[in-house]
């Protein structure tokens, strides 16, 4: 049942030292929710691209907030790293792996298939690329033209808006800008874009817990996804005491040197 394979946790974990950002802007948080909330009034688009960027932890966390999603705390001190290389972007879980590929990554920074399945409900706002999945729509196969495991009216549907590939589509039809459980449903009812939303449906490890969060009440899905957000963001975390990374005096660049 969905109790059986729902059992939360509960930690969030964060040890970093947030006196510097406390002491130096002691109402930063109540800024950044304060703009995050005029700008996804302006433009909704901007919740998944901030969701995205997850190093901009307030910003991430508050825009997905103001879409309806759950509120977790964020540890401070985190600084910057000086390093830039086009390698790590193969780091970075892409649409197209299975679920082996995908938990190996997952399990290498200390995550679990839990939080494979929770952070993939991120999808529940956004957009994707039609190029990403223009493979699943035409010449999928010798067999078949489209994926069969696409519902047919909502492959029609991505057909008509994939022609080209530069196009994007949302990756929750149903509800595109509202933070819910409405991803895992659609993957149940076979209204799956990516590679890896197929997946999580075929394969025994996920499966048992895409259904769990479809069937069950929504704040369920939002209260681990707080859980798994907060795991996520303390991965790789540089701090002052690492004697390494910087604090940007502009985010869009890096600093000359350390300060």
């Amino acid at each position: 049942t969905g109790k059986t394979y729902l059992e939360l946790e509960d930690t969030y974990g964060g040890d970093e030292d947030d006196d510097n950002d406390t002491k130096i802007c002691p109402d930063f948080e109540k800024i950044v929710a304060t703009k995050v909330r005029e700008w996804t009034k302006k433009d909704s688009s901007l919740g998944p691209a901030l969701l995205r960027l997850l190093f901009h932890d307030c910003a991430s966390r508050d825009a997905t907030f103001q879409l309806g999603g759950p509120y977790w705390p964020n540890a401070y001190g985190r600084r910057d790293s000086t390093d830039s290389y086009a390698r790590d972007v193969e780091k970075v879980p892409s649409g197209r792996r299975d679920i082996t590929a995908l938990l190996e990554t997952f399990q290498s920074y200390g995550l679990n298939v839990l939080d494979l399945v929770v952070l993939s409900g991120a999808h529940t706002i956004g957009k994707a690329y039609c190029g990403t999945i223009q493979s699943r729509l035409y010449n999928f196969n010798a067999t078949y033209g489209t994926d069969p495991s696409i519902d047919s009216k909502y492959a029609d549907f991505l057909r008509r808006k994939c022609r080209v590939a530069s196009e994007t589509v949302y990756l929750d039809a149903a509800t595109p800008v509202k933070f819910d459980n409405q991803y895992y449903i659609n993957l149940q009812k076979n209204m799956r874009v990516l590679t890896t939303d197929q997946e999580l449906v075929k394969d025994p490890r996920t499966a048992p817990l895409v259904k769990a969060f479809a069937e069950q009440p929504p704040h369920m899905f939002r209260q681990q996804f707080a859980v798994s957000m907060a795991k996520l963001a303390n991965v790789g975390v540089i701090t002052g005491e690492d004697r390494i990374g910087v604090i940007r005096k502009v985010c869009s660049k890096s600093n000359s040197r350390p300060y």
